[in-house]
């Protein structure tokens, strides 16, 4: 539950929102979600710099929810590239048998 709250909440309004700005031209504030994205990516690269996945030590729907927003972040102007677990997780995420990747995740 406590990362489906993150996703519902902060990674919503950090990666998404500068997304749904960049990409789609939302009329919301960029600043405030660049900030909001350097303050909860760096708790979940702490979290995954600990642990291979979420939660439970395994895929769960925590991954569901978390992985879009961040891994199409980029298109939002918020860069990985300080973040090598985040980075890996995506690999990780990716690699699940039955994955089915989107525009912007290959």
């Amino acid at each position: 539950m406590q990362w489906l709250s993150t996703a519902a909440n902060e990674i919503h309004a950090g990666p998404n929102v500068a997304r749904l700005i960049d990409k789609f031209g939302y009329p919301l504030d960029k600043e405030d979600a660049l900030a909001v994205s350097a303050r909860v990516l760096p708790l979940i690269e702490q979290h995954l710099s600990e642990h291979q996945w979420l939660a439970m030590g395994r895929p769960t729907i925590a991954e569901c929810a978390v992985f879009p927003y961040i891994a199409l972040g980029w298109e939002g102007g918020v860069t990985l590239g300080p973040y090598p677990a985040i980075r890996a997780w995506i690999e990780r995420v990716k690699a699940l048998p039955g994955f089915e990747g989107m525009p912007g995740i290959d």
